[in-house]
Formats: structure tokens, sequence, C-alpha cells
């Protein structure tokens, strides 16, 4: 799954594609011809994503063919063959559909397979409940402060400072200097320095992620207030306009490849338009909200393989085969040359240089964190943050009435 081209959105990240197959062949029983086994695989990634891995599968496994499916409407089309007993063998896993996928017992448990051995423990989190892991997720994305190399040298700096007074500090010098600091897209649902600002304070607190999700009272408006009051420093400030409510990710691109701005905040999907641009750019960590805080990024596990736990006998071990192909040097490697970064233990992605240092500590390591992963209703918790925010650099609603907004938002919805 080449997350790392199409991360650009936080949740459905690369849903596309039409339904290539039917998938007639599901359930229980072990579907054969001729000898062979028929696993059915149903994926949000489409046909030509997926072509090579499964003609590399059924090569080396002559006894099991795929039947391979996926949809536009990947969550959506998935649920209707659950509720309608016509489960796939294999399907994906993700924070938008686990709570469900694993509340109502449509996923395996894969915590003792052996595939999972060298799966690292943040994707293993990602899909978690009750010490029990669903899914097996081989990759993972982190965001990180884009900036010009020739921006920053006009006012004496070669390096996005690793504290957040720091990096205020440097936006103050460069607003100085006549020089646009930083923009961000408000448009759109990005959250990306809060995100990785609460991500620092959860790990200082020592929180389990995957008890988030389970409260009973869920509250992220309020959770998240902390590293909201921090980043709303930029637009207090004066650093960063307001204007950027209406300000889109293309919008960035746009201005930063045009040397209009010195900093940005984005990800690995947008490096070959930095590339192709000519601009002179790096990419550093996300600076930490204090002084002893770990440097946390805006980042999530890919979406996660997960074996249907209606199937058993011949199925099962097809299906349990494929699952071990797909974390195999195989295709670790091809979903490394298709862009993912990597994160299965014992292999390293060949990443471009200025993604060397984000890869190396904050998607190896784990140390990344997106808000809907672990809060239930991911869907509506998205909209309110996106709504909420907009509202909050506008200067219309306080950060009290943000965090109180959000929260009502999200107990309506449960």
């Amino acid at each position: 799954m080449s997350i790392g081209k199409a991360a650009k959105a936080a949740l459905a990240i690369i849903a596309s594609g039409a339904m290539v197959a039917s998938m007639a062949a599901c359930g229980n029983s072990d579907s054969a011809s001729g000898g062979k086994v028929t696993l059915t695989y149903f994926s949000w990634n489409n046909e030509e994503a997926s072509k090579a891995y499964v003609n590399e599968f059924e090569k080396e496994n002559p006894d099991i063919t795929i039947d391979f499916g996926s949809s536009t409407s990947y969550v959506q089309t998935l649920q209707t063959r659950l509720v309608g007993n016509q489960a796939p063998d294999v399907f994906i896993i993700t924070s938008e559909n686990k709570a469900d996928l694993i509340s109502n017992g449509y996923v395996k448990d894969l915590t003792n397979e052996s595939f999972m051995k060298n799966i690292s423990d943040a994707n293993k989190e990602f899909v978690s409940k009750d010490n029990k892991v669903y899914g097996m997720s081989t990759s993972s994305w982190a965001s990180g402060i884009v900036y010009n190399k020739d921006l920053l040298k006009k006012v004496g700096v070669d390096s996005v400072p690793t504290t957040w007074d720091g990096f205020l500090a440097l936006c103050k010098k460069l607003k100085a200097a006549g020089i646009t600091p930083y923009l961000e897209a408000n448009a759109d649902d990005t959250r990306r320095i809060q995100d990785a600002f609460y991500g620092g304070i959860l790990a200082k607190k020592g929180t389990d992620l995957t008890k988030l999700s389970e409260a009973k009272t869920q509250t992220p408006g309020t959770d998240e207030k902390t590293a909201y009051k921090a980043w709303m420093k930029l637009y207090d400030q004066g650093l960063v306009t307001r204007d950027t409510v209406g300000m889109t990710g293309d919008d960035l691109k746009t201005q930063f490849t045009g040397g209009q701005v010195a900093m940005i905040t984005d990800g690995a999907w947008d490096f070959s338009t930095f590339k192709e641009s000519g601009v002179n750019w790096g990419f550093s960590q996300i600076p930490a909200m204090e002084e002893g805080m770990e440097q946390y990024s805006q980042g999530s596990p890919s979406p996660a393989w997960a074996i249907s736990s209606k199937i058993s006998g011949a199925k099962l071990k097809a299906a349990e085969k494929f699952l071990t192909f797909m974390q195999s040097k195989w295709s670790l490697k091809e979903q490394s040359d298709g862009g993912d970064a990597v994160t299965v233990k014992g292999f390293n992605s060949n990443v471009v240089d200025q993604y060397k240092n984000v890869y190396e500590k904050n998607v190896k390591t784990g140390k990344y964190f997106l808000l809907t992963n672990f809060y239930s209703k991911p869907s509506v918790l998205s909209t309110a943050t996106q709504s909420e925010t907009q509202q909050l650099v506008q200067g219309s609603i306080t950060l009290d009435q943000f965090a109180t907004n959000v929260d009502k938002k999200i107990a309506e919805a449960q």
C-alpha cells in the first residue's frame, strides 16, 4: 500500500479504484478448484496498485488463487458485505473501521502469529484492543517542517529549532527580515502541529493509547487544549496571518515552491513536487512543545491487513500465508520502492536524504500521533476539529469554546 505517496489526509489516505471482482466466494467454506484454494482479498488499493503483490503471491503459492476486489467507498462496502455474511477472507482494517471490526468480532486475533514477530510496536498498537492485535501494518508516515534553506540563511539560520519557543523566535526573525515565516493549510483538516504536541504530552504522561478510544466519556477537544494553546501563539503573536483559514494544501505547495514562504508543514507525499520545483529545501522534525519533551510528529501507521474470524481450514492457512508474504523481503521492498516508509524490524526503506532524520527518529520509533486514530467516531472528530479550528484561527471563538464545542459534537455522535 503506497501510503507514502497518498497520505494527504489523516483518515481516507488512498481509497481509490473501482470494484474489480465480485468476491462471491466468501464465508467459511473452502473454495477449491482442481486442488486450489481460492482466497478472497478486498482492498482499498485499486487493482493497479495491488497487481504485483497478487501475481507474485500466486507465483510463489501455485495452490492458491486470489480473488481480488476493491471499491472507491471501501469502508461502507466492506461493512455491507460483513453484515450480509459475505465477509472477504482478507481485508483492510484502519482507523475508520477498526472499532466496529474488533468489537463485533469480524477480525481474527493475530497477536501470537509468527508473521507478527517483526511488526513495529506502534503499528501493532494502532489496531489493538485489550492487549490483542487484530491487523498487520508494515509502514507508517510522519509529517514535519519543510523549509527553504536559502531563506533561512538570510537570517543566519541553517536548520529548524528543536523547541517551539525556538521556532517562534525564528519566525519573528524571518518576519523582521521581510520574509513570510510560516504558513499552514487551515482549510484542510491537518492539525499537524497540535497532534505532534499532544503526542509529546501523552508520551511524557506514559499514556496507554489503546485505552483512549475505550473511555466511556471522550473529550478530545479538552484533551488537546494544552497543545492548541501552544500552537495558537503563532496567531496570537501575529507570526501567521489569520487569512490561512482558507488556505489549502495545494496553496501551501504553490507558495513554498514559489519561494514566498520559509516554512510549511507537509509530508513525504509532496517530496516529488519540492524536488521538481528546484527549491533548495530541507525537512525537519516538528519542534517539541516544551524543553524536555520528545519531538513527536503528526503521523500514523498504514492501514493493516486483517483476516476474517469466520474462516478456518485451508482458507485460514492460505490467509496466513498471504500475510506472511506481505511482510516478506520481496513485498517490503516493493512497498518501499512504491514510496512507503517501512517500519518492520530489520528492514530499512531507502528514503530521500531530506526524510532520513524524520524516518529514523519518528517513523521507525513510532514517535508520532494522530488524534483520529485513538478516539471513537474519527469522521465526526475530523469534521468537528476542522470547523472549530477555523473559527479559533479567525478569533470568533475562544480556546475554551473550541474545546467545549468539539467535545459536545463527539458526545452527540456517541
